[in-house]
């Protein structure tokens, strides 16, 4: 059983051995046609050596012949072990009647390298070259990605009613914020709050405007539902700036960790708020919070005010007198989101190519390293086998023909590593280049469409 199944392993090396495409070792040798020997009569005082091989857990497959042989314990002079002296004295204490299969397991007995750990890498090989970064919707921490939320807060003040060009202030207004709010993250949150919407703007009903806001719109970006809320926004009544700026903080997520608010108004605060205060205690919370003040049509003293609101708040502010300012403000904005999605994209670009390059490095220094111990392990079988043939001197002797049987083992194990480690570069390469590319394309989309909305 035991020659069966060696006779059976070396047919299989021989046909794995002439089935590859890549160039290695050729030898010459001419051999007779492989037949089964009959043992000696001897044999019985002949031991076989025991071989002994690795087991390899948690494989989603069945080894081949050749991986289990790949995984036998190395030899007595395996690697640095080799003594010539000492393996000639071993190769002396051999019987001089044996098999050629039996003789054959001897040198591998004695000889047999240590694939062990190049086998555990190559078999447990993942070639998926796996990028995740968040998209853009945070700010970006090499490259990891903060929580973002974009809080708008629109005056709903008569004031608003006021037209500019062929437009109200208000209609000027929903349409820069709803550009706005096209350009956010995907995975960003976003909030609409207006504040002084309820009554009149008259005295009458001041005490009902100025207690008034209410938060219409709270998630992720959806482009109807957004529409709808900011369409249930008119300018009727006063302006509580500071019942806005201290209502907001109920529209943050709990997990935000920086947060933009946007201020869009016509006016100063006409409802005995102090907005100032208000935005240092937001910009005073847990939260990194920045008030940005847009002034819409503002005169001198109401532009001062906004400005101290807006330094409070640690943001800016900005005073536009028509809808093409307004416009112009807010495309601004859409730089910074466009930079993020750049940023995103060149840092998946450079994760991907990083790992490709590890991937290809642990496939190619593996297989290399399986060459190099095969044909170790190749050409001291075949010294091996040439000390053999001329210590008995015959040539109808089991050694004189084993030369072919030596070469077929050695160069099967050499055309494993080959074919193996050339197909783990490869599917490192492939997943490597088509992650980058996904990154690429994708960040170029974001990219464009920032720009062509910037463009509008």
């Amino acid at each position: 059983m035991k020659r069966f199944y060696l006779g059976l392993f070396l047919l299989t090396v021989m046909l794995t051995a002439c089935s590859s495409n890549e160039s290695q070792p050729v030898e010459s040798a001419a051999e007779e046609p492989k037949q089964v020997e009959q043992e000696s009569e001897q044999e019985g005082t002949y031991t076989p050596k025991e071989a002994l091989y690795v087991e390899m857990e948690n494989l989603d497959r069945e080894l081949s012949d050749l991986e289990k042989e790949m995984l036998r314990q190395p030899g007595v002079f395996s690697g640095e072990q080799y003594d010539e002296v000492k393996v000639k004295e071993t190769l002396d204490q051999l019987p001089d009647d044996l098999t050629k299969e039996q003789y054959l397991e001897e040198l591998i007995y004695l000889f047999a390298e240590d694939y062990q750990e190049e086998m555990k890498t190559l078999l447990q090989f993942d070639s998926t070259v796996d990028v995740s970064i968040e998209r853009p919707d945070e700010t970006v921490n090499e490259p990891t990605l903060k929580k973002a939320h974009y809080a708008i807060l629109v005056d709903a003040s008569g004031s608003m009613a006021a037209k500019v060009g062929n437009k109200t202030r208000m209609d000027a207004a929903k349409e820069a914020v709803m550009e706005f709010a096209e350009q956010v993250p995907e995975n960003a949150t976003i909030s609409l709050r207006v504040y002084g919407h309820k009554g009149s703007n008259q005295e009458a009903d001041k005490n009902a405007s100025c207690g008034s806001t209410e938060n219409l719109f709270n998630a992720s970006f959806d482009e109807g539902a957004f529409q709808q809320a900011l369409s249930q926004v008119k300018p009727v009544g006063w302006t509580p700036i500071a019942l806005g700026l201290e209502a907001v903080k109920e529209d943050i997520p709990e997990n935000a960790d920086d947060v933009v608010v946007y201020v869009v108004s016509d006016g100063i605060e006409t409802c005995n708020g102090d907005p100032v205060k208000e935005a240092k205690n937001l910009v005073s919370a847990d939260i990194q919070a920045v008030v940005n003040i847009i002034g819409f049509d503002v005169d001198n003293e109401g532009q001062k005010l906004l400005k101290e609101v807006a330094t409070a708040g640690n943001g800016e502010f900005t005073y536009v007198n028509s809808e093409v300012e307004l416009k112009k403000y807010m495309r601004a904005q859409y730089e910074e989101i466009q930079k993020k999605w750049y940023e995103w994209k060149e840092a998946g670009k450079e994760q991907a190519y990083k790992l490709k390059e590890e991937k290809k490095e642990l496939a190619y220094s593996t297989k290399e390293s399986m060459k190099e111990k095969s044909n170790r392990e190749k050409e001291r079988m075949k010294e091996a086998q040439a000390y053999l043939k001329e210590r008995f001197d015959d040539y109808d002797h089991p050694v004189s023909k084993m030369f072919s049987d030596v070469v077929d083992y050695g160069n099967a194990k050499w055309r494993y590593a080959v074919d193996t480690g050339n197909q783990m570069w490869r599917e490192s390469v492939d997943s490597g280049n088509e992650e980058w590319r996904e990154y690429v394309d994708e960040g170029n989309k974001k990219i464009n469409e920032t720009i062509d909305k910037k463009n509008e």
